[in-house]
């Protein structure tokens, strides 16, 4: 049986408006992305909680309309929301399982910028060179995956950090002179971006001068 056209108005005009999810960084959505969807799916939720009384009241008589008595929206938007919710907050724990106490202005600063010396591109990847004021190799590694945590928090400003590329590997070795970093990424077509990245940051480093090292 075909509808009214009275009654096809009244269903274009109930339905909400669609869920947009933010498009997210490299390596997926941040905390604040899923936040943001997840307010989508409960404002889509709570207006599709009212659609089958609405239409119900405004259809003709005899008409059916099964597929609103079969499918509760609502509740599936409302089971989505939940999950951005439960992913933020996922999120929310890695950060602080990686950075503890400590401070954002502490975390806000990628170890490549803050501590580099110099570097340069292999096939694979990139090697970079840090002053020993970085630590030893573990402090580093630590700072370095607080960084990697706190990016994934919420857009950052930090679009060129190559601590933000998926699938990223990293190796750290250093003495009482420096610490040496390797840099790859599984993907090998993700190569040439880290190695953009990476020459970006030592480049903005406090050791910029020395950005243009040779390899040995």
């Amino acid at each position: 049986m075909r509808l009214p056209f009275a009654a096809l108005l009244l269903v274009a005009c109930a339905s909400p408006p669609p869920v947009t999810a933010p498009t997210g960084g490299p390596r997926g959505l941040r905390a604040s992305d899923h936040l943001d969807v997840a307010q989508q799916h409960e404002n889509v939720s709570k207006e599709a909680t009212m659609w089958p009384d609405s239409m119900g009241d405004g259809m003709p008589h005899g008409v059916p309309i099964p597929w609103v008595r079969s499918w509760n929206e609502a509740a599936d938007h409302a089971r989505l929301a939940a999950l951005h919710r439960g992913q933020a907050a996922s999120l929310q724990a890695d950060f602080e399982r990686a950075c503890g106490t400590r401070s954002i202005p502490e975390v806000a600063v990628s170890p490549l910028v803050r501590y580099g010396a110099g570097g340069w591109m292999t096939q694979t990847g990139a090697i970079v060179y840090l002053s020993s004021d970085a630590g030893d190799p573990d402090a580093l590694l630590a700072a370095m995956a607080c960084h990697r945590a706190w990016m994934m928090l919420a857009p950052t400003g930090m679009d060129e950090c190559p601590l933000d590329l998926p699938g990223l590997v990293l190796d750290a070795r250093g003495d009482a002179d420096g610490i040496t970093v390797s840099l790859g990424v599984r993907d090998p077509t993700l190569v040439p971006e880290l190695q953009r990245r990476v020459a970006i940051d030592l480049e903005a480093g406090p050791h910029a001068a020395h950005a243009a090292h040779a390899a040995p």
